[in-house]
């Protein structure tokens, strides 16, 4: 990769520290992109001001620009989803006027910010990526189903304004491809959109893709003393919330019973008001908190369980977990937006019961966790790797 190709990046949200699924994949791509030598102007729409100099550091070779966020009562109050609205187009669009283009492409790292890309590509004629991380319109209508009162009422009006602008980003001539990072995701959009569409998996931090070639699972090695299941998630996100009292209400009893030394522990960020005291009134549950980092749980951990109910894109904590070489036992929805193989890289299973009774397989067989997680670990190695998914977002944005 030439070190003379520039790109233009306009994530969704400040991505340090990089502590949740989304932060994580949007800084491994911004520092694989910077390994393979691109130069990138990052826009960052923020509320509050941003340490430019910890990001430009974080993702070397780089110029980090922060924009404005604007979360008042009136970006609810317009036609536009309030994701872009609360992104407004204004400042970026008079600063592109009197700035000369600096650029190859540029990319958009998620739908919520592709309409600033748009207007990028529409100032510079610049070929424009959006990368899409789920299908936003379908995430706020499962909020919406799982929410009540004026709540509901405002995920309701999310979600048609939602499917709106994806219409118009589908046909958008401002947009020259769209990378879905689940390839679910993919075939249900490439049916409604005129705009090219392909799938390209989810990027890891490097230090996960690394520990892939030399780290040694405690399962496999024999050595895991204790049987610890984690999950790991923002703990203020509703369907991670969902996913829980799932697992906890329906398959917890079961495991416990079958493994009364077995604990559990939640590890995540910004828990909702009374969800420490709930977890507390399950034997063995442990709840830890922003946390530094997740690795050393993962490694330390017997498995982890991805209980996911709904929601869409790519369980980033799955892979991750995947990538330590732990055992996964999750859901058909938890294990969406990759081509690995149930029963070969993870045990997936639907119903309490049996979901349950995946997770004391791996418990009872140390070997099968064994096994299990080493596949997993080779799949994240072979059909993860930086240089192989930059080189295809390249070759998307190449004129041919």
């Amino acid at each position: 990769m030439s070190d003379s190709t520039r790109w233009i990046v306009v994530v969704e949200e400040p991505f340090l520290p990089a502590d949740a699924g989304g932060r994580v994949e949007t800084f491994s791509f911004l520092t694989a992109a910077s390994a393979a030598g691109i130069r990138m102007q990052i826009l960052v729409p923020s509320r509050e001001d941003l340490d430019i100099a910890a990001y430009e550091e974080a993702v070397p070779g780089s110029a980090v620009i922060r924009l404005p966020r604007d979360d008042s009562p009136r970006a609810h109050l317009t036609s536009r989803p309030f994701m872009h609205a609360s992104r407004p187009v204004g400042p970026l669009r008079r600063a592109l006027e009197s700035t000369p283009p600096r650029a190859d492409a540029v990319i958009s790292y998620s739908c919520r910010s592709s309409h600033l890309g748009e207007e990028i590509a529409r100032i510079w004629k610049l070929p424009h990526l959006v990368r899409a991380h789920n299908v936003d319109s379908e995430f706020f209508r499962v909020l919406a189903r799982s929410s009540s009162g004026p709540r509901a009422v405002a995920y309701e009006l999310e979600y048609h304004k939602l499917r709106l602008a994806e219409l118009a980003m589908h046909h958008s001539p401002l947009v020259t491809c769209i990378a879905d990072i689940s390839l679910e995701d993919h075939e249900w959009r490439r049916t409604r959109a005129s705009v090219p569409t392909f799938h390209l998996p989810p990027f890891l931090p490097v230090g996960a893709l690394r520990a892939t070639a030399s780290a040694t699972p405690a399962t496999a090695a024999g050595t895991a003393v204790d049987q610890r299941l984690i999950f790991v998630g923002s703990l203020d996100t509703p369907t991670n919330i969902e996913a829980l009292r799932w697992f906890l209400g329906g398959c917890w009893p079961t495991i416990r019973a079958n493994h009364p030394k077995s604990t559990f522990q939640v590890v995540g960020r910004r828990p909702e008001d009374g969800l420490a005291a709930w977890l507390g009134g399950f034997d063995g549950v442990e709840l830890h908190t922003d946390v530094p980092s997740v690795a050393g749980y993962l490694t330390a951990a017997t498995l982890s369980v991805n209980p996911m109910r709904s929601g869409s894109g790519v369980n980033i904590k799955a892979i991750e977990a995947m990538a330590t070489g732990v055992p996964v036992v999750s859901t058909p929805t938890g294990s969406r937006g990759l081509g690995w193989t149930p029963g070969v890289d993870l045990l997936v299973a639907d119903e309490p019961s049996a979901f349950a009774a995946a997770a004391c397989e791996l418990l009872d067989n140390p070997g099968r966790a064994a096994e299990i997680g080493l596949a997993g670990r080779a799949f994240v190695r072979r059909e993860l790797d930086h240089a192989a998914l930059i080189g295809r977002i390249q070759e998307h944005l190449t004129p041919s």
